[in-house]
């Protein structure tokens, strides 16, 4: 699934290429993934393009808002050479078009109004970049709950645009247990934490996201991310920890591949409070 890096590194995209363009039909192929009527925004102008959590969010000039989500397997491709079995939806310009593809059809574009647009996001964490992401923050989500660290990191009510990749790419670089009970983080892992969690992210931001072994994420161009190539231990079970050279290990963890190094995020480190 697309996480805030991914998402971030479509919006950078998108707000250079389709920003002011006039939107002149949808061409819909699977109702579900959009199911308003496509006429409510036909003949509308981009003005923005943003992201809030793993979600892009495109203001139109009729007041209308455009907001997607990939969710596991969606890619919004800009003038690709062709479609496929997996395209879903088509979104023509005056100029160019914007196709969203969707192997597994969990993915969706919905048309909001304001109102609309601030209820849904209202579900959402604090963004990890803003000022609310703060120790103190942590602390307080942190002190209510004996869940997993990994499974909080990825509960986007807690915390927004984190998911199985960079909640992985975090623990190993905090050197905290996946499996650690949340409550029984120290302040200093929590500090070591949040500062790790800034860390993958700007790294992930920095390499275009990641297009990890299923190849399922692509930047609008088309072509893959890098950050693959900077992964820590995400989907390197069976390797060396580049770190200590202890084979790194694989468990599921809240029904995710969680991966972690048994020697530097010693599961012996728990301390209960």
């Amino acid at each position: 699934m697309p996480e805030l890096p991914e998402v971030e590194t479509i919006r950078k995209y998108l707000n250079k290429t389709i920003l002011r363009k006039r939107i002149v039909n949808i061409k819909v192929f699977s109702k579900k993934q959009f199911p308003n009527n496509s006429e409510e925004i036909v003949g509308a102008k981009i003005l923005s393009v943003k992201r809030r959590a793993k979600n892009l969010i495109i203001e139109l000039s009729n007041e209308k808002t455009l907001l997607i989500h990939l969710k596991l397997s969606g890619q919004l491709l800009w003038r690709p050479k062709t479609l496929n079995k997996t395209t879903r939806i088509v979104i023509v310009f005056d100029k160019g078009e914007l196709v969203f593809n969707d192997l597994r059809k969990f993915g969706w574009i919905k048309i909001l109004n304001l109102d609309q647009l601030d209820l849904e996001l209202k579900k959402f964490g604090p963004e990890p970049f803003s000022k609310d992401f703060s120790i103190k923050y942590l602390q307080k989500v942190f002190k209510k709950s004996i869940r997993p660290v990994k499974t909080i990191l990825l509960d986007q009510e807690k915390i927004a645009g984190i998911g199985n990749i960079y909640a992985n790419e975090a623990l190993s670089e905090a050197e905290i247990s996946p499996q650690k009970p949340v409550k029984a983080l120290t302040i200093e892992e929590i500090k070591k934490l949040r500062k790790a969690i800034l860390l993958v992210l700007r790294q992930g931001i920095k390499y275009n996201g990641a297009s990890a072994a299923d190849k399922l994420y692509l930047k609008p161009d088309s072509s893959n991310g890098s950050y693959q190539q900077h992964f820590r231990i995400y989907q390197k079970n069976g390797e060396k920890c580049k770190k200590c050279n202890t084979i790194i290990e694989r468990i599921n963890l809240g029904g995710r591949g969680t991966f972690f190094c048994p020697k530097c995020q010693n599961m012996s480190r728990f301390r209960y409070i």
